[in-house]
């Protein structure tokens, strides 16, 4: 690496993501800085940048895993490349601050796959490794906006052992630390994770993983019923319906809800395969039935996670959420109505980020902008205790344009 990077103590960045829902590019410009043993946080602009249509059907055939895919994987790297490129060339112009005065791109990239470590345990007929794949060609991108690229974020923290994720939790730390209190921020995008941020203020002690499904369920019906609709706006349809309590018991008896972290899901446990199956299970269920079970499921497992695997060791009082999961109205309530059930004698309180000053939309660009920062200044950045990689290492790979 360039010692330029090194000795600079600030840097400019924009971090670029593509969720597992594919409904966007987003874009972050931040400015950063270490301070007090943290990394400061300026967000400079923010910008959601259409994902073109035909690009995002093209993606959701990689995740059909398919015949062809390997080809399609292929071109679409270049494209999603392109894509984000766009995405990075548009921010800069919508803030107009100048383009020379950006450090680095961080991007996160499109993930294709994800093989997490307890996936290839036990019987692995396959011959699977564990492993991931993010597409989004760094060149491209450096290429098109003449800016250095950090990407590939995973794939140190799985050499080193880990799942790969979740890797938002040193970002979290450095934005929602409070002195001597507890926090969990609990983020639902496509899948639902959190982080506990420990009231020791250790990076050793927080506890991150992914809880299950978030929005990814919810969102697969809602366009599969009503083929307008991209999502189900403010949990309507969820709230119409009513949830099927034997289909909602199965879903929570889920392995993977119930194990231990450190662990991390994604669209090979909840994605569309999922849905199918419900749909074809489920045949003479009304849709805002199957609708309104899954808005409960990831409620219920959310609650779950965390009054199993966090309270018993951390005792929180808020609860932050994050992601476009936080937008749905019905989905908040249900996760209230759930934590009140299992926690009978304490009491959360629910929150946005918007209320605790850091934006809910731009988080996880934002989080990505902080840990190119932490690659370009030489700091590791994953954390072991969520991830479970033996050591903390540094995290994404410079591209030069």
């Amino acid at each position: 690496m360039k010692r330029r990077y090194m000795d600079e103590p600030r840097s400019r960045v924009i971090g670029l993501m593509s969720g597992t829902s594919v409904d966007s590019i987003d874009a972050a410009l931040c400015d950063l800085w270490e301070e007090d043993g943290r990394i400061r946080t300026i967000l400079l602009g923010f910008h959601e940048h259409p994902m073109p249509i035909g690009l995002r059907e093209r993606i959701f055939r990689v995740f059909e895993d398919g015949v062809g895919s390997l080809s399609l994987t292929c071109s679409l790297n270049f494209e999603i490349g392109n894509a984000f490129a766009d995405a990075a060339l548009a921010l800069i112009e919508k803030t107009g601050i100048p383009r020379e005065s950006v450090t680095a791109i961080a991007s996160h990239g499109q993930t294709a796959y994800h093989i997490a470590p307890h996936m290839v345990q036990g019987r692995n007929e396959s011959g699977n490794v564990a492993s991931t794949l993010q597409i989004g060609e760094p060149s491209i991108i450096a290429q098109r906006t003449g800016l250095p690229v950090i990407a590939d974020f995973r794939v140190a923290d799985m050499a080193a052992g880990g799942n790969g994720a979740p890797l938002v939790p040193f970002a979290d730390f450095h934005l929602f630390s409070r002195p001597e209190e507890s926090v969990v921020i609990q983020n639902i995008g496509g899948i639902a994770n959190c982080t506990l941020i420990p009231a020791s203020g250790r990076i050793e002690d927080i506890v991150a993983f992914d809880t299950g499904p978030g929005n990814m369920i919810i969102d697969g019906l809602t366009r599969h019923f009503y083929p307008d609709e991209r999502f189900d706006h403010n949990g309507v349809h969820a709230q119409r319906g009513k949830p099927i309590e034997q289909v909602l018991n199965h879903w929570m008896a889920m392995p993977y809800i119930r194990s231990h972290p450190p662990k991390t899901t994604g669209r090979e446990l909840f994605g569309e395969p999922f849905v199918r199956e419900v749909i074809r299970d489920y045949p003479e269920t009304a849709p805002d039935d199957l609708i309104s079970t899954a808005t409960w499921f990831t409620a219920a497992s959310i609650a779950f996670s965390l009054c199993e695997f966090i309270m018993p060791v951390w005792q929180f009082s808020d609860l932050i959420l994050a992601g476009g999961g936080a937008e749905n109205a019905f989905l908040v309530q249900a996760l209230g109505i759930e934590m009140q059930r299992r926690m009978v004698k304490r009491s959360v309180r629910i929150l946005k980020s918007d209320e605790v000053g850091h934006p809910s939309k731009p988080r996880e660009c934002v989080a990505f902008a902080l840990l190119g920062h932490a690659r370009l200044r030489g700091i590791p950045s994953n954390v072991p205790s969520a991830t479970g990689a033996r050591e903390a290492v540094l995290l994404g790979k410079i591209i030069e344009p």
